[in-house]
């Protein structure tokens, strides 16, 4: 018979303790992680859905160009490119359903997984993207794109360089140089 060594008494108590941190003092889950789980859950049944796999399959169309090394094409529905399969998304049309509190539920698991096809469409994981994007802050797909630059740049770190290329002078904090790359971007697009 094996007897835990020390290491394994340690492990063991240091996952109990992630366990308990997400549990009230009777044992009960935390609604949020909870909510987290059952969010996550559903996802994980969207991505094996019939009706996305057959949206999907509904909308394949076959690449006959030897030279590119697929089979099947996706078309994407906001910017017309052909991509791969790996590089889009089946999306839901109206999207950005809150579920933060247990009377979500019934909303956001209709809204997911009671879709038909009308509800859906294919777009480039870039479109997907800045549609998110605009949804969560409440702004057009246009203007979305704009912060979608600004967040790339800023990720790159190169949002600085980019202003002075502009001939401005870089805001101190990270936010007040995003809003000056949209800002920017709005003169330059002619939607200011």
């Amino acid at each position: 018979m094996t007897v835990p060594t020390k290491a394994d008494l340690d492990k063991r108590e240091k996952k109990l303790k992630e366990f308990l941190k997400n549990l009230d003092e009777d044992g009960k889950g935390r609604e949020a992680k909870i909510l987290g789980v059952v969010r996550s859950a559903i996802r994980s049944a969207w991505l094996k859905s019939d009706t996305k796999l057959a949206y999907l399959y509904m909308n394949t169309i076959p690449d006959m160009d030897d030279s590119t090394r697929t089979k099947w094409l996706w078309k994407c529905e906001i910017c017309g490119g052909l991509f791969q399969l790996k590089d889009i998304n089946v999306d839901h049309k109206w999207g950005n359903h809150p579920f933060t509190k247990l009377e979500d539920f019934p909303n956001y698991f209709k809204n997911i997984l009671m879709v038909g096809f009308d509800d859906l469409q294919i777009l480039c994981k870039n479109d997907h993207d800045i549609k998110t994007l605009g949804e969560s802050m409440g702004v057009s797909f246009e203007i979305a794109s704009y912060h979608k630059i600004a967040i790339d740049l800023q990720r790159k770190k190169l949002d600085k360089e980019w202003l002075a290329s502009k001939g401005v002078v870089a805001a101190k904090t990270k936010d007040a140089r995003r809003e000056q790359i949209v800002d920017l971007l709005k003169q330059e697009k002619g939607n200011e």
